[in-house]
């Protein structure tokens, strides 16, 4: 009787447990091998990335040494990499829609100057594809980048 105990309480921990090790290993081999793309993308065009931070969709890296950043998205890492050079800009901001008040529906950074604005989405409420963040994590991840990018900006 003991003994048919332990073998069902071992199935029933491993049919839990070991799908869930699975998909945290997999999500970290993810992510090194994104940012590790990254990287190498980097170095083949001569930046010195000093930042790469994944959220969600949005895949973002800085260069502060060359005063530029790099965004692209999990579905088109190296096809679609936008390269910003940061000292052509004089205006960071966050910019948020929300309905009627509440919820937050839309994060962004943007990025200005007189000619141009470039935006860089943190957060979609109708994003159906990728990883599920979080609006408010979101936003404190947009005054993140904010604040890194605020003092490479081209000053008035």
């Amino acid at each position: 009787m003991k003994i048919s105990v332990f073998v069902v309480s071992v199935i029933l921990f491993a049919s839990i447990f070991l799908p869930l090790a699975y998909l945290v290993t997999k999500s970290a081999r993810t992510e090194k091998k994104i940012k590790n793309t990254l990287l190498k993308f980097g170095t083949e065009n001569k930046l010195s990335i000093d930042a790469v931070e994944l959220h969600g969709n949005l895949i973002l890296a800085l260069d502060r040494t060359h005063k530029k950043l790099l965004y692209t998205t999990r579905k088109t890492i190296l096809s679609n990499i936008q390269i910003i050079d940061l000292p052509v800009l004089s205006e960071c901001q966050i910019r948020t829609l929300r309905n009627k008040g509440k919820n937050l529906e839309w994060v962004s950074l943007e990025l200005a100057n007189k000619e141009a604005k470039q935006n860089i989405v943190f957060y979609e409420e109708q994003q159906d594809s990728g990883p599920v963040v979080d609006p408010m994590s979101s936003l404190n991840e947009a005054e993140k980048w904010k604040n890194m990018i605020l003092p490479l900006l081209k000053t008035a």
